[in-house]
């Protein structure tokens, strides 16, 4: 192959990538929950072939009625584990939300007492210097207070209520959507065989194993990043678990919703922009500026603790779940948080990982892996004649 032959297929192989990647750019941007609904669907009807399979062997039921067992069967599990998981904490979320609005109405009543623990802690300094910082910190707490808003009125009641009715609205499309995943469930594991043959059929041969390929390694990351952040959530709420517990037998955390406490921060943990800081830190620094200083040291101290275990485990665990090296799950979970928000965080790792699968298998070639590229073969070292003197 001549050097321009080489460098025309580099321009076509490089148009073909960035024609890939902005169409992936747009469909993730701008099409993805249009098509989540079924793209749920099929997912589930795959994740369920191999038990529909096994059912429709054992008990020569017809696919139809094997795949409506299956999927009833799992959408009973996931609804039961919910609604468990909601009766046991129900009462403490209760008691976690009466809480919360009690501070919200006693919070003047905090601004003014954290404004005389401050005046108070800077009693130390020299006279020019607290009176410019006394009238600092009473002009900072005027403005808190106005900003709250305690003194209501209707354009901020109209605010509130114009926000709920714009939730209330979406409300009927999440219904539908919900209503498609599941109906489109049904019909796609009764007619899955069907419809894989369909698009096999629309591909030339040698891009059949390509999608076998890329099923079976889908699944494979899937259930390998969603097996690592379960295992991140499980640690967030074990160690708040273990944390107010401790705090507890101190005498520091009197609270009885300790089980919802830590599952909403666990929660929250797994959110890309929140993490455990967005609960953990504004709940100390009330707890400080309220007199309850143990407790708020407590809690800082637990959050540091959170946060070097997430930072320690997290790339690590994801990349090991992932197969890739911790910088490049890093580098997928930012620039996917980044271009395509909370969904992001998931599916670029999920995705880079797929183009690894498929170019370590031969699908595509993109790069060149250890195995691609040959060892310089060694010259052969022969021993140089030295020339004879000559006579003088």
């Amino acid at each position: 192959m001549t050097e321009t032959d080489k460098r025309k297929n580099f321009l076509v192989n490089s148009t073909y990538v960035i024609f890939l990647f902005g169409f992936y750019c747009l469909f993730m941007k701008y099409a993805f929950w249009l098509f989540f609904p079924f793209l749920f669907a099929l997912f589930v009807s795959m994740s369920l072939q191999r038990p529909i399979n096994f059912l429709v062997k054992k008990t020569k039921l017809k696919k139809g009625a094997a795949s409506f067992i299956c999927v009833f069967g799992l959408l009973a599990v996931i609804i039961g584990i919910i609604s468990l998981i909601g009766i046991k904490i129900e009462t403490e979320i209760q008691g976690l939300i009466s809480t919360f609005m009690t501070n919200v109405k006693d919070l003047p009543d905090f601004y003014k007492k954290s404004e005389t623990t401050l005046l108070h802690a800077i009693g130390f300094l020299p006279a020019a210097i607290k009176k410019y910082f006394d009238t600092w910190i009473a002009d900072l707490y005027n403005k808190l207070i106005t900003k709250t808003g305690f003194n209501l009125n209707f354009s901020s009641i109209s605010s509130s209520l114009g926000g709920v009715w714009s939730t209330a609205k979406m409300l009927p499309k999440f219904f539908v959507a919900v209503l498609i995943a599941v109906v489109s469930c049904f019909f796609l594991a009764s007619d899955y065989d069907r419809v894989i043959n369909f698009i096999k059929r629309q591909l030339p041969g040698s891009k059949r194993n390509a999608v076998s390929i890329t099923k079976r390694t889908m699944f494979s990351t899937v259930g390998k990043l969603v097996k690592a952040y379960a295992i991140l959530m499980c640690m967030t709420f074990c160690e708040m678990v273990i944390g107010l517990n401790v705090l507890r037998m101190f005498g520091l955390y009197k609270a009885s919703f300790l089980l919802a406490t830590a599952v909403i921060v666990a929660v929250v943990d797994i959110l890309p922009i929140f993490g455990t800081g967005t609960v953990l830190i504004p709940w100390a620094i009330y707890s400080l500026l309220s007199g309850n200083t143990g407790f708020g040291i407590g809690i800082l101290v637990l959050y540091i603790i959170i946060y070097i275990i997430r930072q320690t485990v997290e790339p690590k665990l994801v990349a090991v779940n992932l197969g890739l090296p911790p910088i490049v799950t890093l580098m997928g979970m930012y620039i996917g948080v980044t271009l395509f928000g909370f969904i992001g965080l998931f599916l670029v790792p999920i995705s880079i990982m797929l183009v690894k699968i498929l170019n370590d298998e031969g699908a595509l070639k993109l790069w060149k892996n250890l195995g691609d590229v040959k060892p310089i073969p060694k010259e052969p070292i022969t021993e140089t004649e030295v020339p004879a003197k000559t006579a003088d």
